[in-house]
């Protein structure tokens, strides 16, 4: 069973950004999978430079989005993200250090940060991108 799942309430009703969004589900799952079923470290590490590679691009796709459209409140949404890239990036330090405990805390904060900045944040740009996207 996967940790998270997606479903009609986390679109954000623009295809491109959706598929981003599933995308995010999906490595989140890899992970969690990777680590209940033991499969090893290296496994973990993988998924957690994807995963890390990903949130970058992610970030910068809709960064750009946003600022084709103006969208006012960009520089909130932006520090959100930059708060994110930091602790993403510091946990996966604590990994490489050896810490593996710390792919849970990782699973943890990825999962309630991801669904709470799609239910809530996400969900303040769409009449603005709607319109270019």
């Amino acid at each position: 069973m996967p940790l998270i799942e997606w479903n009609d309430a986390y679109s954000v009703g623009i295809d491109i950004i959706d598929e981003q969004h599933r995308k995010f589900f999906s490595l989140i799952n890899a992970m969690f999978d990777a680590m209940k079923e033991g499969k090893g470290d290296e496994l973990v590490q993988a998924v957690l430079k994807e995963l890390q590679d990903y949130v970058i691009y992610h970030f910068q796709s809709e960064e750009s989005w946003m600022k084709m459209c103006n969208y006012p409140y960009f520089d909130k949404h932006k520090h959100e993200h930059q708060e994110a890239i930091k602790k993403i990036n510091k946990l996966i330090i604590e990994h490489e250090r050896g810490n593996l405990d710390v792919t849970i805390e990782m699973l943890k904060f990825l999962s309630a940060w991801l669904q709470d900045h799609i239910l809530k944040t996400d969900r303040e740009y769409i009449p603005f991108l709607k319109e270019i996207i």
